[in-house]
């Protein structure tokens, strides 16, 4: 079973060096985890969103689907 790196949290995001300590495989975990909480909160929607940067949209895509495995909608403004 694959566990994100716990050096990937800080305080107020999560940030890493994308293919290698953030991945799509961990952030969808990451998704899954914010799902279940949402669902447990009583949440039905999740607004994503994210930089320009290249990887943006490979990780907001596994984001997002792997939020949506949970049951809970995703809005995504880019």
């Amino acid at each position: 079973m694959h566990i994100p790196a716990p050096e990937i949290f800080k305080a107020y995001d999560i940030r890493g060096i994308v293919r290698t300590t953030l991945t799509a495989e961990t952030v969808c975990k990451i998704g899954m985890a914010l799902g279940s909480e949402a669902v447990l909160r009583g949440v039905k929607t999740i607004v994503i969103g994210r930089d320009g940067r290249l990887s943006g949209p490979e990780l907001s895509s596994a984001l997002a689907h792997c939020i949506t495995q949970t049951g809970v909608n995703v809005i995504d403004i880019g």
